[in-house]
């Protein structure tokens, strides 16, 4: 007995040095299960339209990488797309608990077959499938796929997702995967403060300021106070990093205090799907679309709905009603506990009527005199001195609501007036400053909580319940030139949460076929986003959740199929669209349909048999159209 106990013990360090990173929970690591691995983005991270509900696990830059089923359960949901998550399952689990893995090269040889025979009935590459409890059964660490590139996604990689029962995804590292090492610290780039009241100020002036910051002590500090009047908000722009790797990702959990007093924090541990989009209330959206950088808000701005948040009894806001300096602290963590501090002091500003020169001089448009932050417009007009080199204070007059209005600036700095005017008083649409009179595009005031419809001759804006995050000052614009016409119905700046329905009713038409003529979106740059658009009489009317300048354009032009590889075991084409894009396609070989795969990041589909011991024999037959029903047509015989 003595010597089996002896054995024991020198047998059980063996067992876990071998294992390595081994893992005690419920669940096990999807990638090379007990080895190091490395995340490119982490749960909660700030994409571009949505929170990432998941981790996504490098696999080396390859497809093929063995993808391990997490824990005990069965494939409850199985779905192909274009976009998204591509080839994507979803595993429950009898804790009641489920987990999704998304963007899959090819799922393990029953799963595939299972699926293939489901496309091949419905005749479709795009599928959702829904198994019953004892069809697809799956055991902890079986392999159920391979990595990949599938969906929307910008190169191979697992993205894995834990939900809780009510299918809110959860942090899947809160389950002490040992994996993942992080021994690094969130880095923050900037801060940055913003006016909330028409009152407010930030060093004398109304809008949004940055402030750069320095290492300190092991601290972030912006080195000089900054003057603070009334309630203002505060903004980070701050990433995580992790030991081992040089990407960036989202900072789980913020805190902001003033003078020692909690006034916001949040802990990202899990959400809603059908809150996901309040990320562009979360973030400064307007700066995003901007510059494309990123600042997350440290208070909880209105519309939105995210459940991370405690704050004080303003929401996060801060207001600085005296003349004292306030020491304000901001505290950002990883999941590991890796913490970094912002150090910043707010100097209480009385009301000044002093000429301000200073350097940081909000002006958030180059090419554009104004701008509404809120429910504020604010007009900026450059001033002249007399001779004694005294600036002239001159009055803005505002045309509003058949009234005329007299309003001096505001203040005057770096030889700029700014003039701010409350939109609630009523929306100028002119405004003569300084002798200039500027026609201003504003048009009513859009209530965020009730669907609203507003028509102009040129076009109609209607938006259903909860489109908006906030009240809007809808501003619409229309231009015609050189046989085009452009719609410009707001700034692109602004989110929406829902599709508004747009009615245009255009003057002229593109030379082409009217069923040919659709919407489309120009960007920054110029380039056109199919849009759509349904013609009744002479008017056009679609759905878009994009604010911004919207053309007729005429289509065409066929899409153009390339063939890549066509032989007895497999078929290969690119196809391609210039102008609206692929709607779909499809294959048949000897009059039977074919499977093809598409993969529309690099414009290419190929086959997959039902039956890959009978080979591809007789007429090959392929049928593209594109959004507005152009089609191309490829035949050849094998």
């Amino acid at each position: 007995m003595k010597l089996s106990r002896v054995v024991i013990l020198i047998c059980i360090p063996v067992l876990f040095a071998s294992v390595g990173f081994e893992n005690d929970s419920y669940y096990l690591f999807p990638v090379k299960p007990g080895e190091r691995n490395y995340l490119s983005g982490n749960f909660c991270e700030l994409r571009s339209s949505h929170l990432h509900a998941g981790i996504d696990i490098k696999v080396g830059g390859v497809v093929g990488a063995p993808i391990h089923a997490t824990a005990d359960g069965y494939i409850n949901r199985i779905k192909i797309s274009y976009g998204g998550y591509g080839n994507a399952l979803y595993i429950q689990h009898p804790n009641g608990t489920s987990s999704v893995y998304a963007h899959l090269h090819k799922f393990n040889d029953q799963i595939q077959e299972y699926v293939k025979k489901a496309q091949y009935q419905k005749k479709s590459f795009t599928i959702e499938l829904f198994p019953q409890k004892n069809e697809l059964t799956v055991k902890r660490g079986e392999v159920i796929g391979k990595a990949g590139n599938s969906g929307s996604s910008g190169g191979p990689h697992l993205h894995f997702e834990i939900r809780d029962a009510n299918q809110q995804p959860m942090d899947p590292l809160k389950f002490g995967f040992k994996e993942i090492v992080d021994n690094v610290s969130p880095y923050v780039r900037r801060i940055a403060l913003t006016t909330l009241g028409e009152d407010a100020r930030i060093n004398g002036q109304f809008g949004r300021f940055e402030f750069s910051l320095k290492s300190q002590n092991g601290k972030y500090v912006v080195d000089e106070p900054i003057a603070v009047k009334g309630t203002v908000g505060v903004e980070v722009a701050a990433f995580d990093k992790a030991t081992g790797v040089r990407n960036v990702y989202g900072v789980k959990e913020t805190k902001l205090t003033l003078d020692g007093q909690s006034q916001f924090h949040c802990n990202m541990e899990k959400f809603s799907f059908s809150q996901a989009k309040n990320i562009h209330v979360h973030t400064n959206y307007e700066e995003r679309h901007r510059q494309n950088r990123t600042f997350f808000k440290l208070y909880v701005d209105d519309g939105n709905t995210l459940p991370f948040y405690k704050t004080n009894s303003q929401k996060g806001k801060i207001t600085i009603d005296d003349d004292q300096v306030h020491q304000a602290s901001i505290t950002l963590a990883d999941i590991n506990g890796n913490q970094s501090q912002v150090d910043f002091s707010l100097q209480g500003q009385p009301k000044t009527d002093k000429v301000l020169k200073t350097r940081y001089f909000n002006k958030p448009y180059s090419s554009q005199n104004y701008h509404v932050r809120g429910s504020v417009l604010q007009l900026f007009a450059p001033v002249d001195k007399n001779p004694e080199g005294i600036y002239q204070r001159k009055l803005a007059t505002f045309f509003s609501e058949r009234r005329v209005h007299e309003e001096p600036p505001a203040y005057v700095v770096n030889d700029v007036a700014v003039y701010l005017w409350n939109l609630n008083r009523g929306i100028p649409d002119s405004v003569d400053m300084c002798g200039d009179i500027h026609a201003l595009p504003l048009k009513v005031k859009v209530p965020s909580r009730s669907a609203f419809s507003f028509y102009q001759p040129q076009m109609n804006v209607t938006f259903p319940k909860s489109a908006l995050f906030d009240t809007l000052f809808l501003a619409m614009n229309y231009e015609q030139e050189a046989r085009k016409e452009l719609f410009r119905i707001h700034q692109d700046n602004v989110p929406l949460r829902q599709n508004m329905q747009i009615l245009l009713k255009p003057r002229q038409f593109p030379e082409g076929p009217r069923t040919k003529t659709s919407v489309y979106r120009v960007d920054a740059k110029g380039d056109l986003g199919y849009e759509g658009g349904e013609w009744k009489g002479s008017t056009i009317s679609f759905r878009t959740r994009n604010f911004g300048d919207f053309i007729l354009e005429v289509d065409t032009i066929a899409p153009v199929i390339t063939p890549l590889s066509i032989s007895s075991d497999r078929l290969r084409f690119k196809i391609e669209d210039i102008t609206s894009g692929i709607r779909e396609y499809e294959a048949y070989v000897d009059g039977e349909w074919l499977l093809m795969h598409y993969d529309y990041k690099r414009d290419l589909i190929w086959s997959d048999r039902l039956d890959d011991s009978k080979p591809l024999q007789g007429e090959v037959k392929l049928r593209v159209r594109d959004m507005v029903g152009n089609e191309n047509v490829f035949t050849r015989r094998i």
